[in-house]
């Protein structure tokens, strides 16, 4: 198995949320926490981690978002609205970082 590098792990370490302060409960039922996800996935995985694109959810969310297209897509929606207000920007911005537009 291939080992992740220290960037990577670091930003695991280090990962934050611009839209909710509590990462211990679940942002979408309000359980415990079992894993930060990266609303941006994939190729845009490290950006999620980096511009803080990252949701708390307990096991049941999180493999329900990764099932549920209308979920996933209402998440992309919400934190894109938020990078947009966080970082004061503007959509094409946005797009430059993770190459497309959900709103």
């Amino acid at each position: 198995m291939k080992k992740k590098s220290t960037k990577i792990r670091n930003l695991e370490k280090n990962r934050y949320s611009i839209i909710t302060d509590d990462l211990t409960t679940c942002f979408i039922c309000g359980m415990t926490k079992e894993a930060l996800h990266e609303v941006f996935y994939g190729n845009n995985r490290v950006n999620s981690m980096i511009y803080g694109c990252v949701i708390p959810l307990c096991t049941h969310c999180h493999t329900k978002i990764h099932n549920d297209l209308v979920l996933d897509l209402r998440m992309k929606r919400l934190l894109e609205r938020a990078f947009l207000d966080v970082y004061e920007c503007d959509i094409d911005y946005f797009r430059k970082i993770f190459y497309i537009n959900y709103l």
